[in-house]
Parts: C-alpha cells; sequence; structure tokens
C-alpha cells in the first residue's frame, strides 16, 4: 500500500499544490498588474513536465505478478475530465465577466432626505 494523502497519492498531490499555488499567484499578478503571474505558470509548467518524466522505478520488472485491474477506471478519468474542464469554462467566465467587467462607481446624491 502507498501514502495517501486525502484519498490520492503524493506525486499528485505535490503537483496539484504546486498548480493552484501557481494560480493564487497568477490571480494575484494579474490584479497587481505584475508579470510574475506568468512565470509561475511556466515554472510550474517546467517543474511538472520534470516530475512526470522521470520515472518513478524500473522500467523493466524483475517478476511477473498479477494485478487486480480497477474496473471503473475510466469512468473516473471521464469524470474527471467532465469535472475540470466545467471548471475552467466558470473560472474563464468568471474573469471574463466579473473580473474585467469595468465598474463605475456611482454617487451618492440625497440619501440624507
Amino acid at each position: 500500500m502507498t501514502t495517501l494523502i486525502l484519498g490520492i497519492g503524493v506525486g499528485l498531490f505535490v503537483i496539484l499544490t504546486l498548480w493552484l499555488s501557481a494560480a493564487l499567484i497568477f490571480a494575484v499578478s494579474f490584479r497587481i498588474d505584475k508579470k510574475i503571474g506568468a512565470i509561475a505558470i511556466i515554472v510550474a509548467a517546467i517543474i511538472t513536465i520534470v516530475l512526470v518524466s522521470v520515472p518513478r522505478s524500473s522500467e523493466y520488472p524483475s517478476y511477473f505478478q498479477e494485478k487486480p485491474y480497477d474496473q471503473l477506471f475510466v469512468w473516473r478519468v471521464i469524470l474527471l475530465t467532465v469535472l475540470v474542464g466545467s471548471s475552467l469554462i466558470a473560472l474563464f467566465g468568471y474573469v471574463k465577466y466579473e473580473l474585467m467587467d469595468f465598474k463605475k462607481p456611482q454617487r451618492i446624491v440625497n440619501w440624507i432626505y
């Protein structure tokens, strides 16, 4: 058995934390007009590529072992894809229609009367 954090493996948890922090830095830097957000996304992409491309163990196993397969894996991947896609669409919609919208302050006139 491997070590699980919130039901996921350590590697996926590290990559998820990396991308969440990069997205947070990007969102903060987007509001203050700095370019550190783009740098954070690029660094997160490079670190992710390195972590994914580094082999976890030998490519050739020393012995063959029958492994039980998860029959619901494909459905979980499809569900994950749909949820990630809908989250990205919602995030882009929020950024486009709420954060980028010009809001002009209104004057308060005769509010004492």
